[in-house]
């Protein structure tokens, strides 16, 4: 693990997809994100933890294309990401926010179909047969073929982020950008959404990048953890090395124990009286 440094070079031998170097961001003479580099390889999931205000959504929001950079330079393989198109940038990044409308008057079908929008020619009226087998491959991923008629403000939390899940899937995006994805929704959600991201991230279609306050999610779903603080990089590494007590009791400044559990352990809060 490195502590208080960049973030490290990805795993593999094989050219990283995306590419940040000396890449920070600021707003009115702020400095909301120090300068970091960062290479995320095919198939890698990297999950970005650290405490709230600590950057983390802006490093999503910036490998996203929806931010540009204040300071270096951000690529997809060799192309900058100044030389590519939204549409461009689309085929190859999905982004699935925390934050989204409150009503959205579409149905699953219909919000999932919207994942297709970049792959529509500007001369295409409607989706094709293509773009309505994708939705349909999606839907069956995330397991909610059986609601596709259903409006999108009826479903529960967990179903709701199930379909924005899908619509980044229908994408085709090799890269998906997922802001907390278990945010704001019980035990029981939260472990539907997580079975849901650990059969995309076995599948080897997508490499994922996922901010989130749930140690266990990125333990269980992480190659490599990358933790933030005030705009800089704490620490960097696997997972059994950065979500250990004594580097997560610096960077949350919060106390954390080990628990055990048969062959198994993982870090919690201790909550002391």
């Amino acid at each position: 693990m490195r502590v208080l440094g960049s973030t490290e070079e990805g795993v593999g031998a094989s050219a990283p997809l995306l590419t940040a170097r000396a890449v920070g961001w600021s707003i009115d003479g702020q400095r909301i994100l120090e300068p970091l580099d960062l290479d995320l390889q095919e198939g890698e999931c990297l999950a970005v933890i650290g405490p709230n205000g600590a950057g983390k959504t802006t490093l999503l929001r910036l490998l996203a294309g929806l931010l540009e950079p204040t300071d270096g330079r951000l690529a997809w393989r060799a192309a900058a990401y100044a030389d590519l198109s939204r549409r461009e940038m689309a085929r190859r990044v999905a982004y699935v926010p925390q934050v989204r409308p409150a009503n959205l008057p579409l149905t699953v079908e219909q919000m999932v179909l919207l994942g297709r929008y970049p792959h529509l020619s500007p001369w295409q009226m409607s989706p094709g047969a293509a773009d309505l087998e994708r939705v349909d491959h999606a839907l069956t991923t995330v397991g909610l073929e059986a609601l596709r008629r259903r409006p999108v403000d009826t479903l529960s939390g967990g179903e709701r982020q199930s379909v924005f899940i899908a619509a980044a899937l229908a994408q085709e995006a090799e890269v998906l950008l997922l802001d907390e994805p278990t945010t704001h929704l019980d035990a029981r959600h939260q472990l539907e959404v997580t079975r849901l991201l650990g059969s995309v991230r076995r599948s080897g279609r997508h490499s994922i990048v996922l901010t989130t306050h749930e140690l266990n999610l990125a333990a269980k779903l992480a190659d490599r953890v990358i933790a933030l603080r005030d705009g800089l990089v704490a620490a960097t590494g696997p997972p059994s090395e950065v979500l250990r007590p004594d580097p997560l009791g610096e960077i949350f400044d919060a106390p954390f124990s080990v628990v055990t559990e048969g062959d198994r352990s993982h870090v919690v809060l201790r909550l002391e009286r």
